[in-house]
């Protein structure tokens, strides 16, 4: 069989030495006081706790603020208003349903809204499976699993067969042809959105950032919107909350069902990114069928000559889909919609069948064409 040669797959493998590092660079930026706002200096924060005198007691410690992927520039440390400079979307559409957002602070903040989400409209959902702190940890801690567990790796991977297997014959009641319609039928992909719109609805009523409170991400890094969040309810400046560390413990252990299960089908944040992630017409990962070896015996084969190639098809086993973090069905043409670019299906694959294409169609571009399709040649009724 014709593999790939040793330079090549050192060069690939380099690739993710390099997202392995940005990663981590992007986690302890969030994590660690290590950056100086302009003019501003992190000042330390007091944490309370509810269990333990609340909050008119004395704090139990102070933390110095981190980075927040929730606001990239800060009017100051001590005011974080509608008007900041937002990146997480999920928190600056809490922001706009509370009505807080007034006057000329609401240009301000459809811009800085925007300026996250204009490089997943092009490139597709970077976030996740580069920057985001808290999926760097939830990454980590699967490759503990895999490592350290492998009775229970076992069974995540059953279970996400299991999974893909269920999506690959579900399909939505209102299209059944395009991914918007699968999505409706989607249970899991349900969960993530279900936590989206009750965060929006919940911001609208109470008037404040509902989800941001409980955020796993804004807890790991001490986000501006968590701790802004809190203000509204306890009249305190930005307390911060020791047993909301709670939640992004949660978010990690869930991993101990499938990989990145918080991720994938709990995360408000991953669910508007997935979405956005859908336009992206840039780097899309494309099976080259004349070298996949799952899709038939390609030329390149030594064993061409042969009816069926079933030596290499036994030592595949769909590997560019096993380490997919997202479980995309990729040899089926599965939507892209949640890709995060972590290029594992590239690295993976020996025979070089993996193709990473600058420029393709997007999703939601091809399910609106085959809405159109539908809708223009409906299946003619069978007469009796």
């Amino acid at each position: 069989m014709n593999i790939l040669s040793e330079k090549k797959r050192s060069r690939k493998k380099a690739l993710r030495y390099l997202r392995w590092s940005v990663k981590t660079g992007f986690l302890l930026f969030y994590i660690l006081p290590i950056t100086y706002y302009p003019l501003v200096i992190a000042p330390p924060m007091p944490v309370y706790s509810l269990a333990f005198g609340g909050l008119d007691r004395l704090p139990l410690f102070t933390l110095p603020y981190s980075e927040s992927v929730c606001s990239l520039l800060l009017v100051s440390y001590d005011y974080v208003g509608p008007g900041a400079w937002l990146t997480c979307p999920v928190g600056g559409l809490q922001a706009l349903v509370t009505g807080n957002v007034y006057g000329p602070l609401l240009i301000s903040t459809l811009v800085a809204l925007f300026l996250f989400l204009i490089p997943i409209f092009l490139f597709g959902n970077l976030f996740c499976g580069w920057a985001c702190p808290l999926g760097t940890i939830i990454d980590y801690f699967d490759k503990a699993v895999e490592r350290f567990m492998p009775k229970i790796n076992v069974k995540r991977e059953e279970r996400a067969k299991q999974d893909k297997e269920k999506r690959k014959t579900e399909n939505g009641f209102i299209c059944p042809t395009c991914p918007f319609g699968r999505l409706i039928a989607n249970k899991n992909a349900l969960v993530a959105n279900g936590v989206l719109v009750s965060s929006l609805i919940g911001s609208a009523i109470f008037r404040f950032p509902v989800f941001c409170s409980i955020c796993p991400i804004g807890v790991v890094n001490r986000g501006m919107f968590h701790l802004k969040s809190w203000t509204f309810l306890t009249g305190r400046m930005m307390p911060i909350i020791i047993e909301f560390f709670v939640f992004p413990i949660i978010a990690v252990l869930a991993s101990l069902r499938e990989k990145r299960y918080w991720c994938r089908k709990i995360c408000p944040v991953g669910a508007i990114l997935n979405i956005s992630g859908s336009f992206s017409p840039f780097f899309r990962p494309t099976v080259n069928v004349e070298k996949c070896i799952i899709n038939g015996c390609p030329e390149t084969c030594e064993d061409y000559h042969l009816d069926y190639c079933a030596f290499c098809r036994q030592m595949d086993h769909e590997q560019c889909e096993e380490v997919c973090p997202q479980n995309i069905n990729l040899l089926d043409k599965g939507s892209l919609a949640s890709c995060t670019k972590c290029l594992e299906c590239y690295i993976k694959c020996e025979h070089d069948a993996i193709e990473i294409k600058r420029f393709g169609t997007p999703d939601a571009v091809l399910a609106l064409r085959r809405l159109r399709s539908k809708l223009s040649h409906p299946k003619k009724k069978n007469k009796n």
